[in-house]
């Protein structure tokens, strides 16, 4: 123990005094003290709480650029600076878009000056969508030409008509004939009218035939007052069958009876049997023929236009032996034949 006690005391001693640097003091060491030390210093200030922030001013700037802030002599601090946040909006769907500008909002914070907050305006955004594209063009291929066949549209068969043909006439007897003295032969009040009707049949388009009977009653050639009533077969050839105007040609021939009266005596005439008139009764033979225009008003319906000339002769018993009918005044010849114009115009119904 008396050993140990001076031993204590050169230690203590040695502890309270302060260690010299030796040279070659590997660095980080706990026993190598520092050469010089520095004076102490008070905590700094990052430690500390900082003062409140002054006022803060509010500078609306469209993209103007901030004057830097005035320079200080004393140490900054540096602070880091909040992160600026840009907000992008989601895509939409492209159409014309009218967005209000976003603000960016940067903070400026510099130690013992005024807090400055820039709020930038940035431009509307119009999103424009992109044309429509156009739309899809078809080529077709020109078919090929091809070459039809003129079909000839299939003519209606004809069928067979029958027609019923009612008409109005007029007769003309020897209207021409003079006498010596330039007299008319014929007597003056000469003339003849009447009706008539026929029965057509019409087997083909361009040729019909005709049964007719009519009944003429005036004043003849002799001025003796005569009702006739000829009976005729005709045929009828149609020039232009197809056409709606169709002209014709028509011819044939007749078998006709008269009777005439007279109240003056002729020996050409006979007392009646009540002694008051004088007559005689003829038959006849001949032909005629002519031309006439028929106008279809509609299928079934048509007009007749006609003009015939005929000639005839007597064939009754009396025509051999009885006085002639025709005595000619210049010559005294006598003569049982005679002719004459008929002009008829009526109305055919076919069916």
């Amino acid at each position: 123990m008396r050993r140990l006690t001076p031993a204590l005391i050169v230690a203590a001693a040695a502890l309270s005094q302060p260690a010299v640097a030796l040279a070659d003091c590997p660095p980080g060491s706990w026993f190598c003290a520092d050469e010089a030390q520095a004076p102490a210093q008070p905590p700094p200030e990052a430690d500390t709480l900082p003062p409140p922030p002054p006022a803060v001013e509010v500078v609306e700037e469209e993209d103007e650029a901030l004057p830097p802030p005035p320079a200080r002599t004393a140490p900054q601090v540096r602070r880091s600076q909040p992160p600026v946040v840009i907000y992008q909006p989601a895509p939409q769907q492209p159409q014309v878009v009218q967005q209000q500008p976003a603000q960016t909002q940067i903070i400026i914070v510099a130690p013992g000056a005024r807090t400055h907050v820039v709020r930038r305006h940035h431009p509307a955004v119009r999103v424009t969508p992109p044309p429509a594209p156009p739309p899809p063009v078809r080529v077709m291929a020109a078919p090929a030409r091809l070459r039809t066949p003129i079909v000839v549209p299939a003519k209606r068969r004809w069928q067979p008509e029958w027609g019923l043909n009612l008409r109005l006439q007029g007769l003309s007897i020897g209207g021409g004939d003079r006498r010596d003295n330039g007299a008319p032969s014929a007597h003056p009040d000469a003339g003849m009218g009447g009706f008539g009707l026929g029965l057509r049949y019409r087997p083909v388009p361009a040729f019909a035939i005709e049964g007719s009977f009519d009944i003429l009653g005036g004043t003849d050639y002799n001025g003796f007052d005569r009702v006739e009533t000829p009976f005729s077969l005709n045929g009828i050839l149609y020039v232009n069958p197809r056409s709606r105007a169709q002209f014709y040609l028509t011819g044939g021939v007749h078998w006709s009876s008269a009777t005439v009266q007279s109240e003056d005596a002729d020996p050409r005439l006979s007392p009646t049997r009540d002694g008051n008139n004088f007559s005689a009764e003829y038959s006849y033979f001949g032909g005629q023929g002519g031309i006439g225009l028929e106008f279809r008003v509609s299928r079934r319906l048509a007009l007749n236009l006609d003009a015939l000339a005929f000639v005839r002769h007597r064939t009754d018993d009396n025509a051999e032996t009885g006085p002639a009918e025709f005595i000619d005044p210049n010559t005294g010849r006598t003569t049982n034949t005679s002719g004459g114009g008929l002009f008829r115009g009526g109305l055919t119904f076919w069916w």
